[in-house]
């Protein structure tokens, strides 16, 4: 289903109301790529966030479809 070696995951939030940030997360699968994104988005002290699953490597921020959502108050929610 989703493999990270082939195609890989980016967590996108964005700090201060300015500044988007798009990193990329590794991970052999969903649920390895969400408990990695998990530590970043804390450790940035987010308020909400994306997880994304890209067909290509870009570093676009809005690029690839959005396998989990993340808010402070509800933490990660998939689809």
């Amino acid at each position: 289903m989703w493999n990270a070696s082939a195609m890989p995951f980016y967590v996108e939030y964005t700090i201060n109301q300015n500044a988007d940030i798009r990193s990329a997360v590794d991970g052999d699968n969903r649920e390895e790529a969400l408990a990695r994104a998990a530590d970043a988005v804390r450790e940035a002290g987010c308020r909400t966030a994306l997880l994304r699953f890209a067909a290509t490597v870009s570093t676009s921020f809005g690029n690839g479809d959005v396998i989990a959502r993340y808010t402070e108050t509800d933490g990660w929610e998939t689809p």
